[in-house]
């Protein structure tokens, strides 16, 4: 009996270890349990958001927000902004501690990809348990409706438009004045190198020193933009449409006429027919960006000839009309026809945006049979726009055919060339 004695004791030695770990686990559990129970309340945090009520698209915005802490507890969480899917967010919010009766003042950058419309519905705080073991999401309502504008922002980077740009760089061309159809400004004494059809000899002989008309290019005259809006304008170039492209270049467009006086009208026709007419002054710039950031083109084929009756009933006075599309083989029927109809009473310029895909094409080496029917393919339709475009200028009709990354400079030079030349 006494030779079993030890043993029984060290077999209850053996039992209580094999029991220790499972004591501390459900310490663990209930020390988990209880930092559950008093964590899991909603905190008293709030968030107050400051971002613009307008942004432009693909471009770099900041945002900031001030989150409070009313609460007698600090916390530890992130934070994440709720904003649409098609936002590209650049830089992240995480890891913050915030004291009680504290307020912190945070920013964050995004970049709209998409105009329209766009909401920022809820922010959303991961807060971390007192004692580390859970996270917490609670969504907090902080609504911001934004509207979304195409790029406005390189209005005020394309400085060139009052003359302060590299014209070469920007793709703009500097046109010299015209000693005609230009409105008198003003007399002023002659300058070395100028024309001697300027000088004014009346004035010269009464002041008895060369004196020069001074002139300015005509104003109060009448430009006319006819946007596609149909299907040929959803293709896309990189990350935006020729839609996208077409309108950031229209207005830059708009800002440079009604900065040089003229007045302005612009048409959507296609999916959606949007007027807006007879605008004057540099503010006008607004409205247009307003009536036009939510338009979208849709699989619509765009009717050219109803587009063109239309707007010879809105605009009788003789105009420069700015017809912008993307124009195919088979579209050019239908083009003829619609420019016959403006040039009764209209100067009519056609801008056609050309797609890469044919000059990769053609500039691809062709290495079997699949390859060569691409590349005859590709040549018969380029040779078929190139004779629809000659068709067009033997009527009177300016053409321009360039990439949607050549649009503005094409389109200004375009506007330009027809002030300098008096043609309106």
């Amino acid at each position: 009996m006494s030779i079993l004695l030890p043993r029984l004791g060290h077999f209850g030695d053996i039992t209580q270890l094999a029991i220790l770990p499972y004591v501390l686990a459900a310490l663990m559990a209930v020390v988990i349990a209880v930092d559950w129970m008093f964590s899991r309340r909603r905190p008293s945090l709030s968030s107050r958001r400051n971002i613009p009520q307008s942004l432009s698209v693909n471009c770099e915005h900041t945002v900031k927000i001030e989150i409070t802490n009313n609460d007698r507890l600090a916390f530890h969480f992130d934070v994440e902004e709720h904003f649409p899917e098609d936002w590209s967010l650049h830089t992240e919010l995480h890891e913050l501690e915030i004291q009680p009766d504290e307020s912190l003042q945070l920013e964050y950058k995004v970049t709209p990809r998409k105009r329209g419309l766009a909401r920022l519905s809820f922010t959303e705080f991961c807060v971390t348990s007192s004692l580390g073991y859970w996270q917490f999401s609670w969504l907090y309502e902080n609504d911001s409706d934004i509207k979304v504008y195409p790029n406005f922002l390189a209005i005020q980077n394309m400085a060139g438009l009052n003359g302060s740009i590299n014209l070469t760089q920007a793709g703009l061309k500097k046109f010299n004045l015209r000693g005609s159809g230009m409105d008198f400004r003003q007399l002023r004494e002659y300058r070395e190198g100028e024309s001697l059809k300027q000088i004014d000899w009346r004035a010269t002989s009464r002041f008895n020193k060369l004196i020069s008309k001074e002139f300015q290019e005509e104003k109060n005259q009448h430009v006319m933009i006819m946007l596609d809006a149909g299907q040929r304008m959803r293709v896309h170039d990189d990350d935006m449409t020729y839609f996208d492209h077409a309108l950031n270049s229209l207005i830059l467009l708009s800002h440079s006429a009604l900065k040089n006086g003229d007045s302005l009208s612009l048409q959507s026709f296609g999916s959606e027919t949007r007027w807006l007419g007879q605008m004057k002054g540099v503010q006008s710039v607004s409205k247009i960006l307003h009536h036009f950031y939510d338009l979208y083109p849709q699989k619509i084929a765009s009717d050219y000839v109803k587009a063109a009756q239309d707007l010879l009933l809105k605009q009788p006075k003789r105009a420069l009309i700015l017809l912008v599309s993307c124009l195919r083989d088979e579209d050019f029927s239908d083009l003829l026809a619609a420019v016959k109809i403006l040039q009764k009473k209209h100067l009519v310029a056609v801008i056609s945006i050309s797609e890469p895909i044919y000059e990769t094409i053609l500039n691809d080496p062709v290495d079997n049979f699949e390859q060569s029917l691409m590349y005859s393919s590709a040549q018969m339709l380029n040779q078929s726009i190139e004779r629809n475009f000659k068709r067009l200028k033997k009527q009177g009709v300016i053409c321009v055919h360039a990439p949607a990354t050549q649009l503005t400079s094409n389109v200004i030079n375009t506007y330009l060339s027809v002030k300098k030349a008096g043609l309106l």
